[in-house]
């Protein structure tokens, strides 16, 4: 293990959570809420609990976890959804380099990904602002996976050269944008349609849906593909579901753009979801939400993780009394 490593792992939660805190006021707003989405979709506190445990696999199936959870064989992509993944061959070179190079006694956690973040983006020319919450993402990886797999993943960019270009002001306005309801439609109320939008870099990821109708609800009117080839949790629709009741866990979704456009947290969802372990918050519109509970008001975007399970209670029950 290397020292950038051992210096990694002396970090607990509670200190990366601080230092996400810390970085988010320097983080551009394009990337501000993905950037808390993609720490929530691979918690740290998951990954040690499965490092820990004798057999991770039986774990795994303990937490009814079902999909691809395992950050090691996604290094180039979990963060497609992220505005920064535009320079991850840049932000990959750049905290790979500081990671060798890395001398005991150097400064701050946060301090590191901003300098690191001031480096990577020299290259592409771009405020460094659009690449703090990608560079957050590479140290995080590299705790999870280590250093030698980190370095042998080729560090490519996962979008087109068309959504690349886009800037990060047309990315915001497209999030803020609603579906005009025609001539008429400031006297409609029920007849309403909204767009879901549930994969930014991918024209032809979005569907509409009803007025105050729930995001997997809508999801499921979406016939387009045959979606359990795509994923098999998809039982039908872009979003998994089973049981839309939030029992299961399986539609949770990020929300990028559009948060204030969503029914609040209702009581059995805020509980369900802390359960799970996606999110624990007070806040009735949060970035972590159950699709199937989580009804619009308007046009959204979300990014759908690429597993789910139920873990919370577990990782509650492993902490250590204070």
């Amino acid at each position: 293990m290397t020292s950038f490593e051992t210096f990694l792992n002396q970090h607990d939660e509670e200190a990366w959570s601080g230092a996400l805190t810390t970085l988010l006021r320097s983080i551009h707003e394009v990337d501000r809420n993905a950037t808390q989405i993609w720490f929530s979709f691979y918690p740290l506190g998951l990954f040690q609990a499965l490092q820990r445990a004798e057999d991770p696999e039986k774990l795994a199936q303990q937490l009814l976890i079902q999909g691809n959870y395992r950050l090691a064989d996604q290094i180039d992509s979990s963060h497609a959804f992220l505005y920064g993944h535009r320079y991850w061959p840049e932000v990959k070179r750049e905290t790979e380099k500081h990671a060798r190079e890395f001398v005991e006694g150097e400064s701050l956690l946060s301090d590191q990904i901003l300098s690191v973040a001031q480096r990577a983006a020299k290259a592409p020319k771009v405020d460094q602002s659009l690449v703090i919450g990608i560079t957050a993402v590479a140290f995080m990886t590299i705790r999870q996976v280590g250093l030698d797999a980190f370095a042998k993943a080729p560090g490519k960019m996962k979008i087109d050269r068309k959504h690349a270009h886009k800037s990060a002001d047309q990315v915001l306005r497209e999030r803020a944008k609603d579906d005009g309801q025609g001539m008429f439609g400031f006297l409609r109320t029920v007849n309403k349609k909204w767009t879901v939008t549930y994969d930014e870099n991918d024209d032809s990821a979005r569907y509409r849906l009803n007025h105050v109708q729930d995001l997997a609800w809508g999801a499921a009117d979406d016939r387009s593909k045959n979606w359990r080839e795509v994923d098999p949790r998809r039982i039908e629709g872009p979003i998994p579901v089973e049981c839309r009741s939030a029992s299961c866990g399986t539609c949770w979704v990020g929300v990028l753009g559009g948060a204030e456009k969503l029914s609040d947290v209702a009581a059995r969802e805020g509980k369900k979801i802390k359960e799970f372990g996606y999110i624990d918050t007070p806040e009735p519109k949060p970035l972590i939400r159950l699709a199937c509970q989580a009804q619009a008001y308007g046009a959204v975007s979300i990014v759908i993780p690429p597993w789910n399970g139920v873990f919370g209670k577990y990782l509650k029950n492993q902490k250590p009394e204070s």
